[in-house]
């Protein structure tokens, strides 16, 4: 079933995990009153970096159809299809367990040294009546009113899920009519508006309440993106200075906060240019992308993202004690900070990968007699 390995592809998931990371530091700084990495008065190159799991969701779908939809259209689709949803859970779901077990761990253990850790907003993070949603996977559907445990596993549950319900269209997505993907691609992008336009904030930080349809949007556009490059279209987008202009444009978007309401919808045409673009690349930004620190960095992503959604949640609940006893850190402390919190992720997700995450999955292909299907 496998498509051709897109290096590219693999190393910005790892860069768009980085920078996930970096706007979950800065958010554990701010909110705990204990100053911004950078003034977001400044700058919104690190406070709208939610922005890029929407760019994980689109090329998630791109990669989905890659790797699944031509083999979906052979015979044997029963085989095909459980093939294919027990390969997802290969992927997504050991690690998740093994994540949310750990935050587990630190709901059972901080309050026996650190009796004061219990604010606020404890009582939300480690809610005991959302473990079944986070077990199943369902904690981004609006099921809570407060994101909980592994605080950033909401986007994993949502993309199980879509991957569940984008079914019907992977198993006949190659035989549909070309044109079928700029239909698919304006008729979601309108949706996911109306979903923005619906929300009190009008944004595409949307997470526990309706986290689950912005994540199927992304899914179905990265779809559609791939039938446009399979079809040899927009080639254009792969050229090295289009890129360059495109990550330009998106880095200044960012910085300079030209979003307002509504306007973090203007993302999602550009990351969908950008995955297609990267696909098409063949020249200098796919030479640095497949530089080996690079592709290491995408294939120990998924672990990096869940990982620091641990993070978070162990530094967060140290951050008052350590406000009182050593004060508002500076800026030189905040960097600090932020430099020890990725270095530990990285080093965690290393082994996290390779005790964990890896190993799982192999195991569980194996019950089949099932490959991996490459990093995905």
């Amino acid at each position: 079933m496998a498509g051709k390995y897109i290096g590219s592809l693999t190393a910005m998931r790892g860069v768009a995990a980085l920078w996930v990371m970096l706007f979950h530091i800065d958010v554990s700084l701010f909110y705990r009153d204990m100053g911004a990495l950078i003034s977001r008065d400044a700058t919104g190159i690190l406070s709208k970096g939610y922005l890029w799991v929407d760019f994980f969701f689109i090329l998630s779908g791109f990669i989905i159809a890659h790797v699944y939809a031509e083999g979906m259209t052979r015979a044997g689709k029963g085989r095909a299809v459980a093939d294919y949803l027990w390969a997802r859970v290969a992927r997504v779901y050991p690690l998740h367990l093994f994540c949310l077990g750990l935050v587990v761990l630190i709901a059972l253990t901080y309050p026996l040294f650190l009796p004061g850790v219990q604010d606020g907003s404890w009582k939300t993070f480690m809610a005991w009546k959302a473990i079944p949603s986070n077990l199943l996977m369902t904690h981004a559907m609006n099921q809570h009113v407060y994101l909980s445990w592994d605080i950033v596993s909401w986007s994993i549950g949502a993309e199980w899920w879509t991957y569940v319900a984008t079914l019907p269209l992977l198993l006949f997505w190659v035989r549909m009519p070309g044109w079928s993907a700029g239909l698919t691609v304006v008729v979601t992008f309108a949706c996911l508006a109306g979903l923005v336009a619906a929300l009190p904030d009008k944004n595409l930080d949307i997470t526990f309440n309706w986290g689950f349809f912005r994540c199927l949007s992304g899914f179905v556009i990265g779809m559609a993106v791939w039938k446009t490059w399979k079809a040899g279209a927009l080639k254009w987008a792969g050229h090295d200075l289009v890129l360059v202009v495109l990550l330009a444009g998106l880095a200044a978007a960012f910085h300079f906060k030209t979003f307002g309401p509504y306007g973090d919808l203007m993302v999602v045409p550009a990351f969908a240019l950008l995955v297609v673009g990267l696909a098409h690349n063949s020249g200098a930004v796919q030479a640095v992308l497949n530089t080996k620190p690079l592709q290491y960095l995408g294939r120990i992503s998924y672990s990096l993202y869940l990982v620091h959604g641990v993070a978070f949640s162990a530094f967060w609940f140290l951050m008052p004690w350590a406000k009182a006893h050593l004060g508002v850190p500076t800026e030189a402390g905040r960097w600090l900070y932020a430099a020890g919190f990725i270095a530990i992720v990285v080093v965690v997700s290393h082994l996290t990968y390779a005790f964990v995450e890896r190993p799982a999955r192999l195991f569980l292909l194996g019950l089949r007699r099932e490959r991996p299907h490459g990093a995905i």
